[in-house]
């Protein structure tokens, strides 16, 4: 515990919201906003002496550290928060955090509340055992909350709190697609995951098996196959097949190329596969998808859809 002086607020430059009550309880009746809203945030950039303790609020706390350092305790668990890093404490538990003696932290901080509030803390694969994440892009998190902030021009206007809503949802979706692991070798294994995607991007006209990709990426079947869907709520061949069926839904609606050599071009050799595949995604067959967009006058080709 440091023993310096020990502040909760009044910072240099420091940006401190609490939304009015009267204004939370218009949040917990309007659509869409009342599933997820900010009650509170904030920005201390930079901020020696930093230092909170609760016994838990109502609302999630989300604290995301730009540089410095510094520590939380919850839950029996101390963690140390150092640039990049992005912590969620959860309703009613109690905790501790400051900011460290020798490189006090820059943060933004985040309370949010909403009848959907712990599922979107789930869904960022959040646990009590696993609360700290990393999310490395200090810029393009510090540019996410200044839209949220830039939403208090509106002065708490029904659009306006719809729009803080959407701002803040972007902002955890991005925590959802950039996050990562601090250490370096945890980083790797992220990056040849990720990397797999562009692979699959650039090789379309194949049938990339499973193990194909796994051992791109120089991971075993199954280890590669739960980062995967961690990362992108799919499974490697599934988000493989969208992505053949989302470039054939490119070249039936901007060629007249008959269906048939569409599906070659994509690695489906057997016209008739290639329809059931796009319909299973997409609903209707290639033929009705051509007509719907406007290219049904096209030269005469095979018709091997139904």
């Amino acid at each position: 515990m440091p023993d310096y002086v020990r502040i909760a607020e009044g910072f240099p430059h420091q940006r401190l919201v609490v939304i009015p009550t009267n204004v939370l309880q218009r949040c917990n009746s309007l659509p869409l906003v009342k599933l997820l809203y900010i009650t509170h945030l904030g920005t201390y950039p930079y901020a020696p002496g930093h230092y909170v303790h609760r016994d838990g609020t109502e609302q999630i706390i989300m604290i995301y550290c730009l540089k410095g350092s510094g520590t939380v305790k919850m839950d029996n668990t101390i963690l140390n928060l150092q640039k990049g890093h992005v912590v969620f404490i959860p309703s009613d538990t109690p905790h501790v955090y400051y900011s460290d003696e020798s490189s006090p932290w820059s943060i933004f901080w985040i309370h949010f509340s909403g009848a959907q509030k712990d599922l979107a803390l789930n869904s960022l694969n959040f646990s009590r055992q696993n609360p700290l994440l990393f999310v490395p892009d200090t810029t393009l998190m510090q540019n996410a909350f200044e839209d949220i902030y830039a939403c208090l021009n509106y002065h708490y206007s029904d659009a306006g709190l719809l729009a803080m809503t959407s701002a803040f949802i972007h902002l955890l979706s991005l925590i959802k697609l950039h996050y990562g692991a601090p250490k370096k070798d945890k980083q790797a294994i992220e990056d040849r995951v990720m990397g797999t995607i562009d692979f699959m991007q650039a090789h379309l006209d194949m049938q990339l098996t499973l193990k194909e990709l796994a051992d791109r990426a120089g991971l075993s079947v199954p280890h590669y196959s739960k980062l995967f869907r961690q990362r992108t709520s799919q499974s490697p061949v599934a988000y493989f097949i969208q992505l053949k069926i989302k470039k054939a839904c490119e070249l039936l609606h901007e060629t007249a190329e008959p269906i048939h050599r569409i599906g070659l071009q994509l690695g489906y050799e057997d016209p008739y596969f290639f329809s059931r595949q796009f319909k299973k995604i997409q609903g209707i067959s290639p033929s009705e998808f051509r007509k719907l967009t406007g290219r049904s006058n096209r030269p005469a080709g095979n018709r091997t859809d139904s």
